[in-house]
C-alpha cells in the first residue's frame, strides 16, 4: 500500500468536480504530478513531533475534503476486492485533497525546521530511545548508525519543505489518494 501526495492546480480539482474532466483524464494528471510518498510525511512528523499526539506537526499530513466528481460520486484511484473466509471484501479509499491555505499552513509549520535544528531533534529523539530497556542490546549500532539515519530523514524533510513550499507558492491542491500492491493481500 502506498499513499501519495500529488500536487495539482486548483482549477484541475475545479473541474473534476463539475464533470469538465473526467476520471480517467485526472488519474493522468496525477501520474504525472510533483509527488512525495506518506512514508516522507510520516517518518518527518514521527521525528519532529517527538511523541506529542498534539503536536502541530500532524497538520502537515493533510486530511481534506474528498474529491468527488460532477455525479457526487468520489474519485477511487484504486478499488481492490479480494476473496477471505466472509466471502469478500472490497477496499477503497476516497482520494481528498488539500486546499492551498492547508499546504501554506503545512509549509508554514516546517519553515523553520533547518538541518541543525532537525539534528537537534533527532538526537533528543535518539537518547529517549536508547534509554529504551528492549534496545539496550542494539544501542551501540543504533548510535554508529545514527548519523547516516539522521541524514537521509534529513533528506526527506528537506524534500518535504520544498514539495510544500512551492506548491504553497504556486497556489496548488494536493490530492492524497493511496495505491494498494499485490504483496499487500499475500
Amino acid at each position: 500500500m502506498r499513499t501519495v501526495f500529488a500536487a495539482v492546480k486548483r482549477q484541475q480539482i475545479r473541474d473534476f468536480e463539475n464533470g469538465e474532466i473526467n476520471s480517467d483524464s485526472f488519474l493522468e494528471i496525477l501520474t504525472k504530478a510533483d509527488r512525495v510518498d506518506f512514508h516522507q510525511v510520516d517518518r518527518a512528523v514521527h521525528v519532529l513531533a517527538n511523541d506529542d499526539e498534539f503536536s502541530e506537526y500532524y497538520d502537515i499530513m493533510g486530511g481534506g475534503e474528498i474529491l468527488a466528481g460532477e455525479d457526487g460520486e468520489a474519485l477511487i484511484i484504486d478499488l481492490v476486492y479480494f476473496e477471505n473466509e466472509n466471502g469478500g471484501s472490497v477496499i477503497c479509499d476516497p482520494a481528498v485533497y488539500m486546499t492551498n491555505d492547508e499546504i501554506k499552513r503545512a509549509a508554514d509549520i516546517l519553515k523553520d525546521i533547518d538541518e541543525s535544528k532537525f539534528k537537534e531533534i533527532f538526537d533528543l529523539r535518539l537518547k529517549k530511545l536508547t534509554r529504551w530497556s528492549f534496545l539496550s542490546k542494539g544501542k551501540r549500532e543504533l548510535k554508529k548508525s545514527a548519523a547516516d539515519i539522521s541524514n537521509y530523514l534529513w533528506n526527506e524533510v528537506s524534500v518535504l519543505k520544498r514539495f510544500y513550499e512551492t506548491h504553497a507558492e504556486n497556489g496548488n491542491f494536493i490530492v492524497i489518494f493511496t495505491i494498494y500492491e499485490n504483496e499487500d493481500f499475500e
